[in-house]
Parts: C-alpha cells; structure tokens; sequence
C-alpha cells in the first residue's frame, strides 16, 4: 500500500499490512495526506473506512465512496469505548482516524492514548492499516510521544517561516523499515509533491 506520492512512499519504504502510520501535520495538511493513501487504496479495489467530524463528512463523500462514521452516530466523543467498538465491528479493515485532536480537547492525552491503542491492536489484528492524523500544534512534546510509540510509521510536517514566505517541510520520523529522513519540501499545487531536501 501506498501514498501514491514517489518520494514519500520511497523514505516510507512501503506500508504492509498490519501497520499503523501517524501523520503529524499543521491545520489539515495530514488529513489531506491520508486520503491521498485511502485513494491509492480504493483504486486497488480495498473497501475503507473514515472517522471524522460530522463536519467534513459531505465533502468526503463526494470525492470518493467509502465508510464514513462520524459522533453522535454510533460513535459518541464522550464515551470512548464507542469507537473502538465501532472499528471492531467494521468489516472494512484499511482507514483513516481524523478525531483524535478533538478527543483530547473533552478527554485527558492518557485516555486519548488508551483508546488509541485499543484501535491499533483491532487494526493489527484484522491485519489492516490504519492513517491517524494529529495537528501537532494542539499537543505538547510529551504527548505526540505517546502516540509516536504506538505507531510503526510517523510521517512529520513542520510550516518553516522564512523572512515574509512560509515553506512546508515533511519527513518520515520513524519507519520500521528505514531510518529517520531529513526535511523536504512539501508542495500543493492540486496534487501534493515533495520536492528538494531543505538544508
């Protein structure tokens, strides 16, 4: 499986199956990452799935036909024994986890952690893959530590300001394949491109 981006999935060294991969990203930088893999994914014909806010649940489903659950469905942000039992029942066993920042604003970072954990030991089990995206600007260094020792792959990206210019950078942090990457340019320019190593 794959980003379906060259350079990414080259310092990813590829993502079997049974492996979790956080992306620690800036505003909705990482979401977008994620659905680039749940395309790749659709497109070889995988059934997926995406927990998200009820919010960007309408424009999800019009770019692509998937799995969509969302609070006050079956899942509730209060009681979160809900949504690991949610991705229990799922038959879908490759997605997306885009909640977890708006977890840790209701729960404690150790609850947060607990449940993220329990989704990632379903995931392993139903030898599936699961994408978590967390905005590293509403966590500290502590708690995106927590998360980072739970994944087998953390994909970071950091917004570099230079004089009035911001310049997006993004690396593999940890693979299980591959060592810790430097810094390369991230680009939109309606797809998303890695460009040069920033030094």
């Amino acid at each position: 499986m794959s980003f379906n981006i060259p350079k990414l999935d080259d310092l990813l060294g590829g993502v079997s199956d049974g492996r979790i991969v956080l992306i620690e990203g800036v505003g909705d930088i990482g979401f977008r990452l994620a659905l680039m893999f749940l395309r790749d994914a659709v497109k070889k014909g995988f059934d997926v799935f995406a927990i998200i806010p009820t919010r960007m649940k309408r424009d999800l489903e019009k770019s692509m036909e998937i799995k969509i659950i969302t609070p006050n469905g079956e899942i509730t942000f209060h009681e979160l024994f809900t949504i690991s039992l949610a991705v229990k029942k799922l038959d879908e066993r490759i997605g997306v986890i885009e909640i977890l920042h708006s977890l840790l604003v209701v729960h404690s970072p150790e609850k947060v952690y607990q449940l993220y954990q329990d989704i990632c030991e379903i995931i392993r089990q139903k030898n599936g893959i699961l994408i978590a995206t967390l905005d590293k600007k509403l966590v500290n260094e502590k708690v995106l530590a927590m998360f980072e020792l739970e994944s087998d792959y953390v994909i970071e990206i950091s917004e570099i300001v230079e004089g009035l210019t911001i310049k997006r950078g993004i690396r593999v942090k940890k693979s299980p394949v591959n060592p810790p990457s430097d810094f390369y340019e991230l680009h939109f320019n309606g797809d998303i491109v890695i460009g040069d190593k920033i030094v």
